[in-house]
Formats: C-alpha cells, structure tokens, sequence
C-alpha cells in the first residue's frame, strides 16, 4: 500500500548564512501545532514558511503521549548515525529544522506530509498530518524522517525497499538511510529524474554531506 505525499515548489531563499554550515544540526518535533505563517522564505524561529496559504493556526498532535514517546523514538533511531540532535523542545532563535506534527493539510485532507520541492537549500519546516496516517507510531515516523530528508538533502523517494526513502509500506522489516545507489521514483514507484537533476542517488551520502561532522 502507498501513501500520498506532497512536495510543493517553493523557490524562496534561506535566511541563514554559510556560517552555520558546520554548526551541530538541530532538529524540533513539535508536537503543540500553534500560529504560522507564509514567508518569502522559511524561519523555523518565526515560524514562517513558504508552504503556507496565510496565517493559520494549526491543532496540535492529536495522538497520544505513548505513541508520540514511541514515534520521537524512532525518529532518533532513524538519524543515529548522523550529527543530528532531535529536540521536542523549540530552540527557539537558536537555526534549526522544524517538523510540525498537526492535524489535517490545509490543502488536500488525503495528504500525509508536505516538503518544499525545489531544489533551494535552506528549508526548515517540514509537516506532518495525522488525519492521513494510520494510527500507529511507525508510517508517521517514516513519513517525518523522508520529509526530513528530502527537505535538508534535496532528496527523492528511492526504489530501494530496505531504504526510509521508499514509500511502500510494511514491505521490508528493517530500514535505514542505505549507503548505496539507488534510483528516484515517483510514488507508483516508477522511475522518474531525482528532484535535483539525474536519475540515481546515494541518500546516506547526501544526508551526511548535508550534515557535516564538526
């Protein structure tokens, strides 16, 4: 079974400078939703983004404390191998990736994630809607962390089933970031060129490249 996922184009530029290109990663799993608005570009301490329609405020998480403990997890699971540290507190001035865990997209209420789709660096917020997700810890954990890649790393879903990447669901037992080559495909899993130009990608070397080591 597949999910529907959405990438929007949004070409604005980071606020950031080529300073922060070695700070430690950050990243915040907010699950209080709260008010946001659309940006030129994205803030994750303004809480602006370019995904946005407007000003909204959005509900917060509406699942429970144990599967939210269980899915936070996960997630550090997911990007133990990278200099990454995963936070549920706002950092708040403090640069930093945002993934907002809400209800229901403002767009489409079949939609379970939305990234930005250019190919721009600098993008920092990410959500995640739970109203299109079953209601476990693991599909909106990997639906986070491919979000969360495809967004810092310029990434696409790849074919490869034993990758986070690949939006099948339950068809491998165990999956990480793979540090092989494998191709983009669109969400029937049909071949297609990788949101940044070719038609092959390493992911784990793109996320590590993504997030050096200090």
């Amino acid at each position: 079974m597949r999910w529907l996922v959405l990438l929007v184009c949004a070409c604005g530029h980071s606020g950031g400078s080529s300073d922060a290109a070695c700070q430690p990663s950050i990243l915040f799993l907010d699950r209080a939703g709260g008010d946001y608005d659309r940006g030129s570009f994205d803030s994750a301490a303004l809480n602006r983004s370019v995904l946005l329609d407007g000003p909204r405020t959005l509900p917060p998480w509406p699942r429970d404390d144990a599967e939210w403990t269980t899915m936070v997890g996960c997630i550090r699971d997911g990007l133990t191998s990278l200099p990454i540290e995963v936070t549920e507190t706002d950092p708040g001035a403090t640069p930093h990736v945002e993934i907002v865990f809400t209800t229901v997209y403002w767009g489409d209420p079949a939609i379970n994630m939305v990234v930005p789709a250019s190919c721009n660096p600098g993008h920092q917020l990410e959500f995640v809607f739970s109203d299109a997700l079953p209601p476990t810890y693991s599909r909106p954990c990997q639906m986070a962390l491919i979000g969360y890649a495809e967004m810092t790393a310029n990434l696409s879903p790849g074919d490869d089933c034993k990758d986070i990447l690949n939006l099948g669901m339950d068809c491998a037992p165990v999956r990480a970031f793979l540090d092989e080559t494998s191709s983009c495909v669109d969400t029937s899993n049909q071949p297609i060129p990788c949101r940044c130009g070719g038609t092959t990608q390493n992911i784990y070397q793109a996320l590590a490249a993504a997030h050096p080591a200090c």
